[in-house]
């Protein structure tokens, strides 16, 4: 009995490999050309252009682009919190970073702490 485990396996591999090898790509993209400027059923329209001033203060440079994105960059941030969530279900990941780690924050180097607290405040998303 034990060898005809052993007889069909090889063809049982063969098969396995038959359909990897014949399989669709599922990452496969059909080539196209001519797809600039942008048009079709999924165009959302043109992309705008926003001007950091870094003549401002460091902590009011993102302003302009926070109002306008505000709700895209809670969207990314949520996704973020789900995925973390998905590992980590007790939530307690989520709140480390967001309230007990949001102070190395103020490590970072001038200019870069003062702009992140500026997108912050301007967003609404917590530091962390």
């Amino acid at each position: 009995m034990a060898g005809w485990g052993r007889a069909l396996l090889p063809p049982t591999a063969l098969l396995v490999v038959a359909q990897l090898v014949w399989a669709p790509d599922p990452y496969g993209e059909e080539c196209r050309s001519k797809t600039y400027p942008p048009s079709g059923p999924t165009f959302k329209g043109n992309i705008p252009t926003y001007v950091i001033n870094l003549d401002l203060p460091p902590s009011k440079r993102w302003d302009n682009l926070m109002h306008d994105k505000k709700t895209e960059l809670k969207t990314v941030i949520q996704n973020i919190k789900d995925i973390a969530n998905t590992f980590f279900p007790s939530g307690k990941i989520v709140d480390i970073v967001d309230n007990k780690i949001a102070h190395l924050t103020a490590t970072l180097p001038y200019p870069f702490n003062e702009e992140l607290q500026g997108i912050a405040n301007s967003s609404g998303i917590p530091l962390g």
